[in-house]
Formats: structure tokens, C-alpha cells, sequence
């Protein structure tokens, strides 16, 4: 009998699209969660922060007036007492539905969020403690901060600090004992950042919402979505109280310490985030990540840190209150607070944007960059108030010979 062997050829169909789909769907489904936690966020603050206006009416709980301040009128100041319930409610209730929906992604970046959570949360209430005391009976700069140092200390117990500094100034990886103590820099100075440039009406909401969608944005498109929905989750609401702050009228607003020392405390958590997940990620990468971290938040990093550097030079205390401030210095020039809000909210959005289209430059190149353009624009500032202070001086003294004349 003959023996006949058939083989069989298996030849390999087209892939299935189906799962390409599925995961289109997926980001989708995520996509629009970060978009909900904002609007739980902006629907949280523009349920209480009315109802906080009436009640720091009610109560006479407003703002000093003093020679350091802009404003008159009774202005209540207790809005940032909205910020943290509203930034937890949204958060936790978009990252609980997120896993009930199935969205979860097991993401290595996203595994270790429980624990930056916490301690995240730990700081901020530390901050908002002192920030609402300091609103209702006034807190010493010394009891602040070290409430600021307590805060980035817990933020270092998370786990997100700076152990590479990816070149800048020529180093790399430093020494834990350094890298703690930069973090603590990083993240006192851009507390304070943040609390010292709310000086005029929506500058420090203004900024702040430019950080916070610039990083959020940024998560998203990398598809890191956790961090994405902290972002929009504080996002929200301070966006609702920049409506309120700059357009209230009778329903007008400030946020007090309690908003801005809590505000400067995320944005340097999420810039840290940001910082970490490009120097040490295995998939996102910018070059010069630390310099486009400076860009992020420059025009209160650099007010502030100039400020201080004025000040101790004058045989001052770094904290002394003072009109030295970049929005007191376009206050002089005529300006009003929407105008100053408005200048400097833009000039921020440039830096934002020079940054990113810069951002794969060398690290030292970008830095020099930002600090020149930084010199060079309060140079110009104060060029442009001093004619105007010797253009008034003229007209002054015009008007008193005219005067004598007469």
C-alpha cells in the first residue's frame, strides 16, 4: 500500500481590529472621566463658595485693609476654604468610579499613588490648618513656615523627590541627603511662590490654572490619567473662584492663605510628578525636563526668589511685606488689577510655550534662557515706572507753578 502524507499549511488570518477598538474605547472612557472630575470639582465650588460669601457676610469675616493692600472695600477672604473638600470630593469619587467601571490601568506609575495620595493629603491639610487660621486670626510667618517645611517633608514620604538633576548645572544623580533637601527647596519655594503672588485680582487663580492644565494636559496625552484627574480635580474648582474673585461684585472673593499656600503645595507635588515620571520613566522623555519645570511655574518662582533676594540684600527679613512684587510694579505703571492679571497671565502662557518648543534643548541652555528673559523683564519694568514716576513729578510740579502763578 502506498502511504500518502498530507501536510497542512496553516496560514495566519488579519489581525482582529477588535482589541485596537476596545482600547480606543478605553482611553475615551478615561479621557472623559478627567473631563467629569472637573466638573464635579467646578460644580463642588460653585455650590460653596457663595454660600461662603454669605457666611463670611454674615459673621464680618473679611479682609484688612492695610497699605500693602489694593483693594478697598469689606471683602471677604475665606473663598480657598472651598479648595481642598472640593478637590478631594471630585478626585476620590472620579478614581472610585474609575475602578467600578472597570477603568483601571495597571500602569507601573500608577501603582504607587495610594501612598503619594496620602501623604499628599497629609501635607495639605497641614497647610490648610494653618491657612484658615491665619485667615480668621492671623498666623507669624515663623508658625507658616514651618508648616510649609512639616508639608514637604510628609510630600518627601511619598516618595516623589528629586534624585537626578538630569544635567543641570552638569549633574546628574545626587546624594539622597541633597536630593531631599532640594525637594524641600522646590517645594517651600513654590508654597510660598504661589501664597506671595496673590496680590492682585485673579493673578494667583489665574496662574494656578495655567499650571495645573498645562500639567494636566500633559498627563493626558501621555495617558497617565491619575495624575490627569488630580490636576483637573483642583483645576475645577479654582476656576469657578477666579469667576467669582475678578467678576463678583457683590458676590466678590478672596482665597485667602488657606487657597494659596494649598495651591503652591499641589502644583509643586504634580511638578515633581512631572519632573520624576521624565527623568526616570521609561516612556516619556524631555531633555531638559527640569528647566521646562521651572518654565511651568517661572513668574512666581522667580518673583519670588528675586523679592528675597532684594530684601535680604537691604539687611531685611526674606518675609518682610513689602510693594516689590511684580504686579505692584505694573500697579504703578497705571494699570489696573484685571490689566496686571491679564499681562501677567500671558507673559506665564509664553514661557509655558517657549519651554515646551524648547524642551529637548540642553538643560543648561533653556535655563540661562528663562533667567535672561526673567532679568530682562523686570528690567524693563522698572524702566518703564520710572519714567512714569518722573513723568509725574513733572506734571506735579507743573501744576504747582501754574498754581504760584495764579
Amino acid at each position: 500500500m502506498l502511504e500518502c502524507s498530507v501536510s497542512v499549511i496553516f496560514v495566519p488570518l488579519p489581525t482582529d481590529t477588535t482589541p485596537v477598538k476596545n482600547d480606543h474605547r478605553h482611553e475615551m472612557e478615561l479621557t472623559l472621566l478627567v473631563i467629569a472630575t472637573f466638573l464635579l470639582s467646578a460644580a463642588a465650588g460653585w455650590l460653596t463658595i457663595p454660600r461662603i460669601v454669605m457666611i463670611s457676610k454674615k459673621k464680618k469675616l473679611f479682609d484688612e485693609l492695610s497699605a500693602r493692600k489694593s483693594h478697598t472695600g469689606a471683602v471677604p477672604r475665606l473663598g480657598g476654604v472651598s479648595f481642598l473638600p472640593a478637590f478631594l470630593f471630585s478626585f476620590s469619587l472620579a478614581v472610585g468610579l474609575r475602578y467600578m467601571l472597570g477603568l483601571d490601568v495597571a500602569a507601573p506609575h500608577e501603582m504607587a499613588i495610594p501612598r503619594e495620595f496620602m501623604f499628599l493629603v497629609s501635607g495639605a491639610t497641614v497647610l490648610f490648618c494653618v491657612g484658615l487660621a491665619d485667615d480668621l486670626a492671623g498666623v507669624g510667618y515663623r508658625i507658616k513656615f514651618l508648616a510649609q517645611l512639616l508639608s514637604a517633608a510628609l510630600l518627601l514620604c511619598s516618595g516623589v523627590w528629586i534624585d537626578n538633576l538630569d544635567g543641570l548645572f552638569g549633574l546628574h544623580h545626587v546624594p539622597t541627603a541633597v536630593g531631599a533637601l532640594l525637594t524641600v527647596l522646590v517645594v517651600v519655594l513654590l508654597t510660598n511662590a504661589y501664597n506671595l503672588i496673590d496680590g492682585i485680582d485673579g493673578l494667583c487663580s489665574g496662574l494656578s490654572i495655567l499650571a495645573l492644565f498645562t500639567f494636566g494636559v500633559w498627563f493626558l496625552t501621555h495617558h497617565i490619567y491619575v495624575y490627569a484627574m488630580m490636576s483637573m480635580a483642583m483645576g475645577g474648582v479654582v476656576t469657578i473662584f477666579f469667576f467669582y474673585n475678578v467678576m463678583g461684585h457683590r458676590m466678590k472673593i478672596f482665597m485667602g492663605d488657606t487657597g494659596s499656600l494649598l495651591l503652591g503645595f499641589v502644583i509643586a507635588f504634580l511638578g515633581l510628578k512631572f519632573y520624576d515620571l521624565n527623568i526616570n520613566g521609561e516612556f516619556y522623555r524631555i531633555d531638559a525636563a527640569p528647566a521646562v519645570f521651572l518654565g511651568i511655574v517661572f513668574i512666581p518662582a522667580f518673583d519670588t526668589v528675586r523679592v528675597f533676594c532684594v530684601r535680604m540684600a537691604a539687611g531685611l527679613s526674606p518675609f518682610y511685606p513689602d510693594r516689590r512684587h511684580i504686579h505692584h510694579k505694573l500697579l504703578r505703571i497705571g494699570l489696573t488689577h484685571l490689566q496686571g492679571t491679564l499681562v501677567i497671565v500671558v507673559l506665564q502662557a509664553c514661557f509655558i510655550l517657549l519651554n515646551f518648543l524648547l524642551r529637548n534643548v540642553n538643560i543648561n541652555l533653556l535655563f540661562g534662557i528663562n533667567l535672561v528673559l526673567g532679568v530682562l523683564l523686570i528690567q524693563g519694568l522698572n524702566a518703564l515706572g520710572g519714567r512714569i514716576d518722573v513723568s509725574s513729578q513733572h506734571i506735579a510740579q507743573n501744576r504747582v507753578q501754574n498754581n504760584s502763578e495764579k
